[in-house]
């Protein structure tokens, strides 16, 4: 019967059974609630939920069937009916100024989502994994994760004092990948060293052995320290095995980030070599 209503448009039809609600005040509830999540890593824990930022975080979120609510700006509403028309919860559409509440990065964003955490697994203490101490940059972070999906790695555990990596600057960074990650944070990471069952070693300058020298073919952790202060003395004491990326010239370190892709790419490669000898 509607083919008879010209004056019906494609976007009203697509979004007849959609639950809006407009959300004019910075003071609203929703709004505070949000943007508590987005700063507060203490609050996102307690809560089970997050703040993503942007088009395509929400549609990696959507995949994983993690996202619970949805903030649209009212000037771009219509660009994003495609995402939100056949979710079945409420969108919120939000006027300018809370739009820019709701923005705690440097960069606003006219798409918003509060998603659900994903269900924490067990630690496999048998899988390849990344083990991450006192991570501080988001950044770093971000990239580590991206690093770890990349190159095979699909478990990291990190210590409590780490940055969050549902923290919004680590979201950005990472684009979502940690949505398909099993990541962990844990008190204590001597108590965890010691009931792994894979080959440990310790990232250090402090050591002449080379990563290269290293087999992989067996199940492998890796442990990173502080960008600054690298690994513990606690940790390194027990880690018996403590290896080093050989470097030319006066060169003293190499960024965090990009010393976890060298040696997991190391990992990544000689599997690969070992999977086509098979």
């Amino acid at each position: 019967m509607l083919k008879y209503l010209p004056c019906v448009s494609i976007l009203f039809l697509r979004v007849l059974d959609l639950k809006l609600m407009t959300i004019e005040s910075k003071e609203n509830a929703t709004i505070k609630h949000l943007v508590k999540l987005a700063e507060n890593k203490r609050y996102r824990t307690q809560n089970k939920q997050a703040v993503i930022y942007g088009e395509h975080l929400i549609i990696e979120a959507i995949k994983k069937n993690l996202l619970n609510s949805l903030f649209v700006s009212e000037n771009s509403y219509e660009r994003y009916v495609d995402i939100f028309a056949n979710l079945g919860f409420t969108v919120y559409k939000l006027n300018v100024d809370v739009v820019k509440k709701i923005n705690v990065l440097d960069t606003v964003f006219d798409i918003v989502a509060i998603i659900n955490l994903p269900i924490e697994q067990e630690i496999n203490f048998s899988l390849d994994s990344l083990v991450l101490e006192n991570i501080q940059d988001p950044g770093n972070l971000g990239t580590i994760l991206r690093v770890a999906k990349a190159s095979g790695i699909n478990q990291v555990i990190l210590s409590n004092d780490s940055v969050d990596v549902y923290n919004p600057k680590v979201l950005r960074s990472s684009q979502g990948i940690q949505f398909g990650l099993s990541i962990h944070y844990v008190d204590n990471l001597v108590d965890v060293l010691e009931k792994l069952k894979t080959k440990l070693l310790a990232l250090t300058p402090h050591t002449d052995n080379s990563i290269y020298e290293i087999d992989f073919s067996k199940p492998t952790t890796f442990v990173f320290g502080n960008e600054g202060n690298g690994i513990s003395q606690e940790l390194l004491e027990k880690i018996e095995n403590h290896v080093t990326i050989p470097m030319h010239g006066d060169t003293e370190s190499l960024n965090l980030a990009m010393a976890v892709t060298i040696a997991a790419f190391e990992l990544s490669r000689q599997r690969s070599i070992i999977n086509k000898s098979i």
